[in-house]
């Protein structure tokens, strides 16, 4: 039995009708059926019976169906990347992200890419955002992931997210049973803050200033997963993104019994994606930010608790 059989198979058990198969796989009805019954006399058994007018799986037939699924996915990943070797060989994405945005996510998401487009080589290149638009406009990047529209008449901003930030404690934290916080509940609390410059950093510390006091940092980083860290042990608050911090939780097993509550009202977290204006943007260019696209809105949907 060959892939073409399989395929054969697998459209006919979707179809249920050999018409409406063959029509789908272009071929004739006596072929396909000629064909069918070749593969039962080979195998020793009925792949369909007929019920009604429509062609259904046999027991067996089944079985044929769910072994073949893994033979068939695998083929057809073989034939579209068989497919882009010629138009993406050599193609290579420069792609800068601000630190602070160096999460799970972006790691899973350009390991999943790589291994999706093989033939598109991904540099990775981790710089402060303003470093990030100039080499945008410079060339020497070409998609850029950052926490503030880049404006530029270079720069396309080609997508943009926008969350909600919320507190994370561990459960020694005398909030963690809180439906939801305030800055003014925070007063007294432990703030392990991103460093200063970032908009988290500025959303913080005005906040606190609006509720009447300067907050006491105890440790800041640009890496979100140390922030939960040092929070978990000194028993403090982390303020962050909620995806970012959900993010950082699965991959940290010991972290997930820290909870996400959130602030009211609550403050928004920015994350823009940007390409170098070109008149005609490459292939594989194109692929790699509509790809970054569909992951950021698939984690925002799924990462909120």
């Amino acid at each position: 039995m060959d892939i073409r059989e399989l395929k054969y198979l697998y459209e006919i058990s979707q179809c249920g009708s050999m018409e409406q198969a063959a029509n789908r796989l272009f071929i004739t009805q006596p072929s396909l059926t000629k064909t069918v019954k070749k593969m039962e006399s080979e195998l020793g058994f009925k792949l369909f019976e007929r019920v009604g007018r429509r062609n259904v799986l046999t027991l067996a037939g089944k079985d044929v169906i769910n072994l073949s699924r893994p033979v068939l996915n695998a083929y057809d990943y073989f034939e579209e990347n068989l497919k882009s070797i010629g138009s993406f060989e050599r193609a290579t994405v420069n792609y800068g992200v601000i630190p602070l945005y160096q999460t799970p996510f972006t790691s899973n998401f350009i390991y999943n890419f790589r291994r999706k487009y093989p033939h598109i080589k991904i540099n990775i290149h981790e710089l402060p955002e303003e470093t990030i638009k100039q080499l945008l406009i410079t060339g020497e990047l070409d998609v850029g992931m950052t926490e503030n529209m880049l404006v530029s008449p270079y720069i396309i901003t080609y997508s943009g997210f926008e969350d909600e930030v919320a507190v994370a404690v561990g459960e020694g934290n005398e909030f963690y049973d809180a439906k939801q916080l305030t800055f003014e509940d925070l007063r007294n609390s432990i703030f392990n803050i991103v460093t200063s410059g970032h908009n988290n950093y500025n959303q913080i510390i005005s906040n606190c200033r609006k509720a009447g006091y300067e907050p006491e940092v105890a440790y800041q980083s640009s890496q979100i997963g140390l922030l939960l860290e040092y929070t978990v042990l000194n028993k403090g608050v982390c303020i962050f993104n909620r995806c970012m911090i959900y993010d950082n939780l699965v991959v940290r097993p010991h972290l997930k019994t820290m909870r996400i509550i959130p602030l009211v009202p609550p403050p928004q977290c920015f994350c823009w994606v940007s390409l170098r204006k070109q008149t005609n943007i490459p292939q594989a260019i194109q692929i790699f930010a509509d790809e970054l696209t569909d992951a950021l809105t698939e984690d925002v949907a799924i990462r909120v608790q």
